[in-house]
């Protein structure tokens, strides 16, 4: 079930045009915390003829809890760990369990990297093919399919207005 939030949410998307890059990434980003119940989110271009992900929206609680010298924004699919899955399988990639998982993508992450106890991310697909992946982590519950859904549906419309804007 999409929650009504999610829905007041996509309504509001609309306010959003007038502000600049950082204020809109800060907006979608603290509302994909609040959908899922999330401490951290963010999100990243897909360019499917480049293979390349470009992180262009992390939340303040995610940057404020990273220590990372070098915050490299721009990132090949094949490169990518856990969180390149979402395109990779070209669909929802729920980690309720980041500690123990055994998968083959997972890499870890670098020291100074905000600490990953859950993670959920998910393609944001148009015209057939992966063009955004949204992410969220450290849900204090377990992530679900109806988290996955509530966040599909609010990205979805918020590319809409992403595509349009300019990522320098």
């Amino acid at each position: 079930m999409i929650l009504k939030e999610v829905e007041v949410a996509i309504k509001e998307l609309n306010n959003l045009q007038e502000k600049d890059n950082k204020e809109f990434c800060k907006i979608l980003t603290l509302t994909m915390c609040q959908i899922t119940g999330s401490t951290i989110s963010y999100f990243a271009l897909y360019d499917s003829k480049t293979e390349i992900l470009t992180m262009i929206g992390w939340s303040t609680s995610a940057m404020m809890n990273c220590s990372m010298i070098d915050k490299p924004i721009v990132y090949k699919l094949k490169d990518t760990g856990l969180w390149g899955d979402a395109v990779r399988e070209r669909k929802a990639v729920i980690t309720n369990d980041y500690k123990n998982l055994v998968k083959p993508t997972k890499k870890g992450y670098p020291q100074g990297h905000v600490n990953l106890r859950k993670h959920m991310n998910l393609p944001i697909v148009e015209g057939g093919k992966p063009v955004l992946v949204a992410g969220v982590g450290n849900k204090s519950g377990d992530y679900t399919d109806e988290d996955a859904r509530n966040i599909e549906k609010y990205m979805t419309a918020a590319y809409k207005l992403i595509k349009t804007r300019t990522w320098q």
